[in-house]
């Protein structure tokens, strides 16, 4: 009877062999997945804790290295030699401090023709502008013989002339008879026209023996004529 209880047909076994398999299968299955989650949770926080220490060293600066970049960009010297670098500190104070010419009194004159630039900003009003000024046209003029010369300069400070005279002046002198008409009208008071005025003159008439021949020219008026004459020889 228990003989007869186990027996199973051909197509009874296949089908109970076939259950047996898919058992097998998935408890296989289920035991794999489940060994890999348990590797990759136990693996999760080592992996964490490398990758914080790993940023923390490549981006985290070191204090001393925060210091030492502060205080170098500070220094306006650096060196070694603590003494060496105290003495470029100083020269460069030094070098940096300006020190203005000590004005003169109102009653102190600067003598004009003779006068540097560096005398010239002594004077109230002038600075190292108009001294340059007051020497190139002293230059062009041949020297001065007016303080009211200065006039001619554009926009000369007027408050500061009367700091100036003139003593023992002997402008430099022009022979109008010899020089070209280009020599000519590099002075001041001699333009183009005039400078062809002189020339074209000397060459109907002769050689000039006294400006008052040139009135008959529109070119010459009588002041023009008077101020030229100080710097004209025949």
């Amino acid at each position: 009877m228990i003989r007869e209880f186990f027996y199973l047909q051909k197509s009874d076994r296949k089908v109970i062999l076939t259950l047996l398999v898919v058992m097998v299968v998935a408890l296989s299955v289920i035991f794999l997945t489940g060994e890999e989650n348990s590797e990759t949770n136990a693996l999760t926080p080592t992996d964490t804790t490398v990758i914080k220490s790993g940023y923390d060293k490549q981006r985290k600066p070191r204090t001393s290295d925060i210091r030492t970049r502060v205080v170098y960009r500070d220094r306006p010297y650096y060196s070694s030699d603590s003494r060496a670098s105290s003495h470029r500190t100083s020269e460069s104070r030094d070098s940096s401090v300006f020190r203005y010419p000590v004005k003169i009194r109102e009653t102190e004159y600067v003598v004009l023709n003779s006068a540097d630039t560096t005398i010239l900003q002594t004077v109230p009003g002038i600075g190292p502008y108009y001294a340059r000024q007051i020497v190139r046209y002293g230059e062009r003029l041949g020297g001065y013989v007016s303080v009211s010369q200065l006039d001619e300069i554009e926009d000369f400070p007027l408050e500061s002339k009367k700091y100036f005279v003139i003593k023992d002046s002997t402008p430099r002198k022009l022979n109008v008879n010899r020089l070209t008409l280009n020599e000519l009208k590099r002075h001041p008071y001699i333009n183009f026209y005039q400078a062809r005025a002189i020339t074209d003159y000397r060459r109907l008439h002769g050689p000039i023996r006294s400006l008052d021949e040139l009135r008959l020219s529109k070119d010459f008026s009588s002041e023009a004529i008077s101020r030229l004459s100080p710097y004209v020889e025949y």
